[in-house]
């Protein structure tokens, strides 16, 4: 029949070209292993994937690593997110919204400062107080301020503000001649020197101990006083102090990202991954990305087929 003579070719070339691209596409997949007849393998076996797979983990690793999550990303998508804006609300609130504080995050005991020189002595050179392990924070913290207090205060110039505050109190005495016979610049000198020596002692000795039982005392206040109140006083506002942490955590995700590159294996966790999937698991994966692409390409080979066929016919 004619209609048959001309429809034939036509479909013909199609089911060749659907089930010639259908079989290409299941051998990127199939067989799963490698057949053998005797000691000769079949050529083509395995399909092409499951025989590339460590090869393919590798590259897809590299591009990962390279090029699809780099750093910048990384640290875009988080400074970006809704991740950032969350934990710095949380912050904020713990801060203004809880009775939130320095206590709250340790067990630490008040650190009993000496009160005086004598309970000093009795641990060593008086001013040489060094921190117990289990003297507590706020003891450390009187440690470490009392130590910079005192040494910034031996390296100041003491003599010109004292020999200022003698002179000053010794010019109502200085107007009887006969009391400015006795109080010359030579005997204001001597005093101002024994009135600095005395401070710089005082400060070496009970004056250290002082300091410290005195910032001690604070720091514990401060320890056990909630971040509410701090804010408070210091008239911090909310949305300021969020603003604050948003920065905050905007310097510590670039200084992540940077870290997380150089110490996490991107391409390796990829290709781990990748190379230890079953077979079938990596096609089901492929399949659920790109089924109806390769759909359209079993589709096209019987579209490219009737369309060899027709021509076929036309030149016969």
């Amino acid at each position: 029949m004619p209609i048959l003579r001309i429809l034939l070719p036509i479909l013909l070339g199609a089911v060749i070209g659907y089930f010639t691209n259908d079989l290409a596409i299941r051998m990127l997949f199939h067989p799963r292993k490698a057949v053998m007849i005797g000691k000769w393998q079949l050529p083509f076996t395995p399909g092409i994937i499951p025989k590339n797979q460590s090869r393919i983990a590798g590259a897809v690793g590299d591009a990962v690593s390279t090029q699809l999550f780099t750093e910048t990303d990384l640290v875009d998508q988080l400074k970006n997110s809704g991740a950032k804006a969350e934990i710095a609300r949380r912050i904020t609130d713990a801060v203004f919204e809880t009775e939130l504080s320095l206590a709250s995050f340790s067990e630490d005991r008040p650190a009993e400062a000496p009160d005086t020189p004598e309970e000093s002595e009795e641990e060593g050179e008086i001013g040489m107080l060094v921190p117990d392990e289990d003297e507590g924070i706020a003891g450390r913290i009187g440690t470490f301020v009392t130590d910079r207090v005192v040494e910034k205060m031996a390296a100041a110039d003491l003599h010109t503000p004292i020999e200022d505050l003698v002179w000053e109190g010794v010019q109502d005495y200085r107007r009887n001649p006969m009391i400015a016979m006795f109080l010359n610049a030579s005997a204001v000198d001597a005093i101002i020197d024994k009135v600095e020596g005395a401070l710089r002692a005082y400060l070496a000795g009970d004056g250290r101990a002082l300091i410290r039982r005195l910032v001690t005392e604070e720091a514990e206040v401060l320890r056990q006083t909630p971040f509410r109140d701090l804010a408070g006083e210091l008239h911090l506002e909310k949305d300021a102090a969020a603003e604050a942490v948003g920065r905050i955590l905007d310097r510590f995700l670039e200084q992540f990202g940077s870290s997380f590159s150089e110490k996490t294996d991107i391409a390796g966790i990829v290709r781990e991954k990748i190379e230890s999937m079953d077979p079938a698991a990596l096609e089901a994966l492929i399949m659920s990305v790109m089924k109806r692409e390769l759909q359209a390409v079993i589709n096209l080979g019987a579209l490219i087929g009737a369309v060899i066929g027709a021509v076929n016919l036309i030149l016969k």
